[in-house]
């Protein structure tokens, strides 16, 4: 549970003083058979807790997933190669929004707040969903634009102008190739702009040219996360929205 959870059950009379004590307890930290879990980061960083599953097991991953279930409403499981498998095994006691980079076991937030979310190609699909995977995640509504390049700027356009409508708080631009959306958008809007470089493009430090292109921009709005981070962007976009 994170922090504006809680705080909206205690305003609503939903929990007691007793139970919203034991939450803000030191009594955050459980084992899980070899591993030591952080039961209570969500009350302290306002993020539903995240576990890296690339390099873990199915079992490990299954494992932590089931003992922090336990204690909140969804758990973030990235980037695991058992995004499928994880679907399988939690879709009949919880919802579960699953993709490549991204998984969330159980129920989502009601959103507070908006981020605009414009990709360049549809080759940067896999971190564009991610974008929106964790924004929802996290408890925000994202407004998601994909296939917008320089190619045709009047994509672009048209993506800013519904953003700017609904009052979205912040931007992500997910771009590969050479990056060159992100401080294209920047310079059009009067908001924070995250770039999410992506390792997509041709020929001599193809993965590296994004990053590089965009860490180079004059936009001042524009800050960049690393390549293919788009959960990175994602978290801090969603707090801006939350916090404003």
């Amino acid at each position: 549970m994170t922090f504006d959870e809680l705080f909206d059950q205690i305003q609503k009379g939903e929990i007691t003083k007793e139970e919203a004590q034991r939450h803000f307890s030191l009594d955050w930290m459980e084992t899980a058979s070899r591993y030591i879990l952080d039961v209570n980061r969500g009350m302290r960083t306002n993020i539903p807790e995240i576990i890296y599953g690339e390099y873990k097991t199915l079992e490990q991953t299954i494992e932590l997933t089931a003992r922090l279930l336990e204690k909140h409403p969804r758990v973030v499981v990235s980037r695991s190669p058992f995004y499928k498998e994880l679907n399988e095994y939690f879709k009949e006691q919880f919802p579960v929004l699953w993709s490549v980079n991204a998984t969330v076991i159980g129920e989502m937030p009601k959103p507070k707040g908006k981020v605009l979310v414009i990709s360049a190609g549809s080759a940067d699909h896999p971190v564009t969903y991610e974008c929106e995977v964790i924004l929802r995640a996290v408890g925000v509504e994202p407004l998601v634009f994909e296939d917008r390049g320089i190619a045709h700027p009047t994509r672009v356009l048209e993506a800013i102008k519904q953003g700017v409508e609904q009052d979205v708080s912040a931007v992500i631009v997910v771009a590969g190739m050479e990056g060159a959306l992100a401080p294209f958008v920047a310079s059009l809007v009067p908001l924070p702009v995250i770039g999410v470089p992506t390792s997509v493009g041709y020929g001599f430090r193809a993965k590296e040219a994004a990053l590089t292109s965009m860490l180079a921009s004059c936009a001042p709005n524009l800050t960049v996360v690393n390549i293919d981070g788009g959960l990175r962007a994602a978290v801090v976009a969603a707090l801006i929205a939350k916090n404003r």
